[in-house]
């Protein structure tokens, strides 16, 4: 969830100049549907950044539950510095991760990279294979670990002043005897015990710091998105890097695991979900779905070769279902922003009274109608008569599908049965 960070710096036509109490109401309302609608092991991410974060914390706490808080991510969205800043050049954004449940949650763990893997070596021919060493102490110390052992080599081992011996002194003779200690070369150097690849984790568990050079910064993003739409110069000022998003889906889910985004936004995690064979569900409201959003998960299906795809050897395929709400107050104020006389108003006016859903504060026929009203400038009688209207009725609710009035075709009936009860004859 990359919702609108409540900055005053609108980039795109969300409002994101709300003030601090409308946005946590705003946030409120749909993290309690998103908590909702998860799996007892499902988790939810939100990014935000310093403006809202720690207000963001406590409402999620509250909602969520402080004991399924699991961790707070910290990206780092740019590189250099930003010397014209006022105070700080500021660097990062956060992400926070709550799960439904925190204790069904199992984060997978991230694929050693090539460089991790060369850390492992076998210069002994070890049977159980390749490994490394560690140090056989650690920081304080301990009575079980102030010890002193002389091995059958001759090689005496005690852990340093303020430290303590990993092991206890049976643990250590043991370790010696399996060939778990490996004294160097020359066999007479201090012990380090020897961990096992095949022994341990098939993976690494995951930072919370988010670093530019694994997961991409905004600019990266920028390029990303320029290239899918280079015709156009009015896309996102501040999209985010595919990378990152795959960096999240690698941490929570696995192939066919389904991916939930509603603030889709320019479709980064719908792209990097397709790509990964995820399913998803994308909501978006603003009008850019249908020449940004959709027409980039196209290009995605087309097999395009941006952002993470040869990351993950994407090469096309696969397809979406893209559906519309079917419009009813929301046509009427489109309608009524479109305008241009009074006359056409005096006509959308007659359609509000026999088709429309009216506030139930607002009695239109006679409000309209009076002198008072008739005196007002077109631009103001436009404003109030939007304002008549039910914006809870912007949409054919599902119930009323079979209303002839609203003339549904069966078609669509039929997709809204199968989109709502899950089934289909076919």
């Amino acid at each position: 969830m990359d919702p609108p960070y409540n900055t005053g710096n609108d980039s795109f036509n969300y409002n994101d100049r709300f003030n601090h109490s409308t946005w946590l109401t705003f946030m409120k309302n749909r993290l309690e549907i998103a908590r909702e609608l998860l799996r007892d092991d499902g988790v939810i991410f939100v990014q935000c950044d310093d403006n809202e974060q720690a207000y963001l914390k406590v409402l999620m706490d509250e909602i969520f539950g402080r004991e399924n808080f699991v961790a707070c991510f910290v990206w780092e969205k740019k590189g250099g510095r930003q010397n014209d800043a006022k105070f700080y050049s500021v660097n990062h954004e956060y992400i926070l991760n709550y799960g439904k449940v925190k204790e069904y949650f199992k984060p997978n763990l991230m694929a050693r990279t090539e460089e991790m893997l060369s850390m492992y070596k076998n210069p002994d021919n070890d049977p159980r294979g390749v490994w490394t060493s560690i140090t056989l102490h650690a920081k304080d110390e301990s009575s079980q670990g102030n010890y002193s052992i002389t091995f059958d080599n001759g090689v005496t081992y005690q852990a340093p002043s303020g430290t303590h011996a990993r092991l206890s002194y049976e643990n250590m003779q043991k370790a010696y005897k399996e060939n778990r200690l490996w004294f160097g070369e020359s066999g007479k150097n201090t012990p380090r015990l020897k961990k096992f690849l095949s022994e341990i984790k098939d993976g690494v568990t995951h930072n919370t710091l988010l670093v530019q050079q694994e997961v991409g910064n905004t600019q990266k993003a920028k390029q990303e998105i320029k290239t899918l739409f280079s015709d156009r110069n009015d896309l996102f000022a501040t999209p985010k890097p595919e990378a990152l998003l795959q960096r999240i889906l690698e941490i929570s889910t696995n192939e066919n695991d389904l991916v939930l985004d509603f603030f889709a936004g320019s479709g980064t995690t719908l792209a990097v979900a397709h790509k990964m064979k995820r399913r998803y569900i994308g909501i978006e409201q603003m009008d850019y779905i249908e020449s940004i959003t959709k027409e980039r998960l196209k290009n995605v299906i087309d097999g395009e070769q941006g952002g993470v795809s040869k990351a993950v050897s994407w090469s096309g395929g696969g397809s979406l279902i893209y559906c519309e709400l079917a419009n009813l107050n929301a046509k009427f104020i489109d309608m009524i922003e479109n305008s241009s006389d009074e006359n056409e108003l005096n006509q959308i006016y007659e359609k509000l009274i026999k088709f429309a859903f009216i506030d139930y504060r607002v009695d239109i026929q006679n409000d309209l109608k009076d002198l008072e009203f008739a005196a007002l400038e077109f631009i103001e009688k436009k404003r109030i008569l939007k304002k008549c209207l039910d914006r809870n009725m912007d949409y054919i609710p599902y119930a009323d599908m079979e209303d002839s009035d609203y003339k549904i075709d069966e078609r669509t009936k039929k997709l809204n049965d199968i989109f709502y009860k899950g089934s289909s004859d076919e």
